[in-house]
């Protein structure tokens, strides 16, 4: 579509006196932004619940539960010795709140470099905020290679295995290390609660490092000879 650059204005004019009151008052100088407060608006922004829809995300949950590892629908087990990276730049932290049936209907987070989310600014949603880490995880081996989960962790023991991540993390970016994405091994310990009896914990052990931008592609040779289908074991899931 071409635009006449050689506009006609005179023509305008008479067109726009023939019109009489209805002429189309010229727009204020400087735009909407201009006649709108910025700051009203982001007072606007800030205070709009958000977490129903932002909340939601089309990668699965990785689930820690008394018997272990699983995630998506299906609740699939990982391989085990599967290894994960663990993105680095998707760590973060805040609060959640859960509703009836173990709902989520609240979460508010910001990535490990900001701080905390208030606890006290959060909207009163009938049931209590609890602390809430979270971080991205890529399978890279097995199986499950190259499924992608993120693991969000209200417990105790699930807070601090993705504390210990970061503090890994810091300490490699203090020594120089340019390999500062973690390979971690998904893992479970335990110990015996007075009230609660056996409790299991998640733990994510750190096996290897990469860069930011994943492994060294390898050199590429003759593809291999075709082998015959071995049969694939079965999957365990959580009930």
């Amino acid at each position: 579509m071409a635009f006449d650059h050689e506009h006609d204005v005179d023509r305008d004019r008479d067109h726009d006196e023939a019109r009489g009151d209805k002429a189309i008052a010229p727009a204020p100088k400087g735009g909407l932004l201009a006649s709108t407060s910025l700051a009203a608006l982001t007072a606007a922004l800030n205070n709009l619940d958000m977490s129903s829809v932002v909340g939601r995300s089309p990668i699965p949950l990785m689930l820690f539960k008394r018997d272990g590892w699983a995630f998506g629908h299906k609740q699939t087990v990982p391989e085990d010795g599967s290894r994960w990276a663990a993105n680095v730049l998707s760590l973060t932290r805040g609060y959640v709140c859960f509703g009836d049936n173990n709902k989520r209907i609240g979460e508010r987070v910001a990535p490990i470099i900001e701080p905390m989310p208030d606890v006290t600014a959060l909207p009163d949603l009938g049931f209590k905020w609890n602390e809430q880490w979270s971080a991205g995880l890529k399978c890279t081996s097995g199986a499950d290679a190259g499924i992608e989960v993120v693991y969000k962790a209200t417990t105790v023991g699930g807070i601090q295995a993705i504390a210990g991540l970061v503090e890994a993390v810091r300490d490699r970016l203090n020594s120089g290390q340019l390999d500062v994405v973690p390979v971690v091994l998904l893992e479970k310990n335990s110990y015996q609660h007075s009230q609660y009896g056996r409790v299991s914990t998640p733990v994510l052990t750190i096996v290897d490092w990469m860069p930011l931008d994943g492994p060294a592609t390898p050199p590429q040779g003759p593809a291999p000879a075709p082998a015959a289908a071995a049969e694939q074991p079965r999957r365990r899931r959580v009930a």
